[in-house]
């Protein structure tokens, strides 16, 4: 019988919301074999809440760790074998783990199987099979339409929100990136997972609820930025990142123009100083995902989108500039091993 552990990370959001995604957990088809929760609350709100209830293991770092490497600590007292991470503010169908279980065990070669994330109210989607774009942006997949039921299918990135992931992958790539602190460690996940030859899968039938908000202040763009950064510094190979140069200046330019306009300049200019600052950190972690990798770059680059749909960053000049990407994407394909 399958296995699962579940891990949940509060930090400063509603304790009664945490509790709300437990008790989805504990009323799954197939259930969670472990609750873990890493309560990094300065007040310790969700130990009070949750130490009690049964099945429910509580840890309780020293200090807030950030998203993933509270993860992490999660991760290594897991018994499953597999991993739920499951968003606090999320609450988790009754068959949502069953399904992203079956969906993993059909398909041996898949490692992490993604649920599709839907808005308050069901309506609409918040996230799916979600898009990696040339220049490193990811952004969530049919968000505002309606949502599907259909076939599991690949993908280039999931939604951290919930996802599964067989624990011994999991452990195989070192867990999740330690010094993201918050945000794209489920695209940079789902990348280093393909370049070992493992599959992404997304489960349109495994359904989550979410309590979305895009906007978080600039400090979201800080780590965004920095974190994508370091993702095409660390997963490229030298020969792909000249091949896309001319993409990624252009790309860059654009963001700092959005910055300029919408007054996060500060949080761009501190990716920088952040990703130079762990220039010892990236350079190892860019020789073992070169050392380690199974899968090149063209395969990477081939699941990569070209086309810019996100409703967060369309604008008229990035819908008339589709086609020149387009045939970039194709011009780098041809350079890329």
């Amino acid at each position: 019988m399958t296995t699962v552990s579940a891990v949940l990370v509060g930090y400063g959001g509603s304790a009664e919301a945490l509790c709300r995604a437990v008790r989805s957990l504990q009323r799954q088809t197939l259930a969670p074999t472990q609750i873990i929760c890493v309560d990094q609350s300065a007040d310790g709100r969700f130990e009070r809440l949750l130490r009690h209830r049964e099945g429910v293991e509580i840890v309780r770092p020293e200090c807030n760790l950030g998203y993933p490497s509270a993860c992490n600590r999660a991760a290594a007292i897991a018994t499953g074998e597999h991993l739920l991470f499951l968003n606090p503010d999320a609450e988790a169908d009754a068959d949502c783990v069953a399904e992203l279980a079956s969906a993993l065990a059909a398909c041996p070669g898949a490692v992490i199987a993604g649920a599709q994330i839907l808005l308050c109210g069901r309506e609409q989607v918040n996230a799916g099979d979600n898009v990696l774009h040339l220049s490193g942006l990811s952004w969530a997949g049919r968000y505002g339409l309606a949502p599907e039921r259909g076939p599991v299918r690949a993908a280039a990135v999931v939604s951290g929100a919930a996802l599964l992931v067989r624990r011994e992958a999991f452990q195989e790539l070192g867990g999740y990136t330690e010094g993201f602190f918050m945000y794209y460690d489920d695209v940079d996940l789902a990348w280093r997972a393909q370049l070992r030859g493992g599959r992404v899968l997304f489960c349109p039938l495994a359904q989550v609820v979410h309590e979305y908000e895009f906007a978080k202040g600039s400090y979201k763009w800080l780590y965004l930025e920095r974190n994508r950064w370091w993702c095409l510094l660390a997963h490229f190979r030298s020969r792909t990142l000249l091949a896309l140069a001319p993409l990624l200046v252009a790309v860059e330019l654009a963001i700092w123009a959005r910055a300029a306009a919408e007054g996060w300049m500060g949080a761009k200019l501190a990716s920088y100083r952040a990703l130079w600052a762990d220039r010892r950190a990236l350079r190892a972690r860019r020789r073992e995902v070169q050392s380690s990798r199974r899968v090149g770059d063209r395969a990477i680059v081939e699941r990569m989108s070209a086309s810019v749909e996100s409703p967060f960053l369309a604008s008229r000049a990035v819908r008339r500039a589709d086609p020149a990407l387009r045939a970039y994407r194709s011009a780098a394909l041809a350079l890329v091993r």
